[in-house]
């Protein structure tokens, strides 16, 4: 019991590291907010050429990598701050499960700081979760994220655009097929004015929700779908 008293009081009170002024990742003392040392923060940031549609880093000035030129993904574009690398499978589950509502205006910094934005989308529209998932975690990550991105970027945020009408089983372990199966008929798309927005998730995996609610929002009159995720993972989706 108290241990999910502390669970959900820690968004508000932070962690001991946080009243100690001490950075999450290294544990030295700084005195930025949220807390993260000037080495730490340079450390999560990823500055690498990558494939414009897969995000996959590349070498040389080739803008696709071959696989998207022979299979294109059904989006335009996949922007993201790096590989899910550490520190990022402990401080995504961190945001994600542990309900640490600190690190949303970080990591919308991080990714921000990583976005090209010569034609900036319409809107961000953050990849919802189904009602009952979201009253149980309490809010969804996505939104969360979107919010401080719409502040860092001047992008409105627009949750409303895609509703989960039914609820499916953790993907966590399932593989891109079975993701694709499971995530069939998921979603809906309400009317809209949009031609271009940007999907925001935390993590791009398999691809499997990117390439779902793009293809339905291509179908709702969209005539461009950019991806914005925190990480993708490695290797290369299936």
């Amino acid at each position: 019991m108290l241990k999910r008293l502390l669970a959900k009081a820690s968004p508000i009170l932070g962690t001991p590291a946080d009243w100690l002024g001490l950075c999450l990742l290294c544990r030295q003392p700084c005195d930025h907010a949220p807390l993260l040392c000037h080495c730490c923060r340079v450390s999560l940031r990823q500055h690498v050429h990558r494939c414009q549609l897969c995000a996959a880093p590349l070498e040389g000035i080739w803008p696709i990598c071959g696989r998207c030129q022979r299979r294109p993904p059904p989006w335009e574009r996949l922007q993201v701050i790096g590989d899910y690398l550490p520190p990022y499978p402990w401080l995504i589950p961190r945001l994600k499960y542990g309900g640490d509502l600190l690190l949303p205006p970080l990591l919308a910094r991080l990714l921000a700081d990583h976005l090209t934005l010569e034609e900036p989308p319409e809107a961000i529209i953050p990849v919802p979760l189904h009602w009952w998932r979201q009253w149980r975690r309490g809010f969804n990550q996505a939104e969360q994220l979107g919010l401080c991105l719409s502040r860092l970027t001047g992008i409105p945020l627009d949750p409303q655009v895609i509703h989960r009408i039914r609820a499916t089983p953790q993907q966590t372990q399932l593989s891109a097929g079975q993701r694709r199966r499971n995530l069939k008929g998921a979603f809906h798309i309400n009317p809209h004015p949009y031609r271009h927005v940007a999907l925001l998730d935390d993590v791009v995996t398999t691809g499997a929700t990117a390439g779902q609610l793009s293809r339905l929002l291509h179908q709702s009159g969209i005539e461009r779908v950019e991806v914005w995720a925190l990480c993708r993972t490695l290797p290369h989706f299936k």
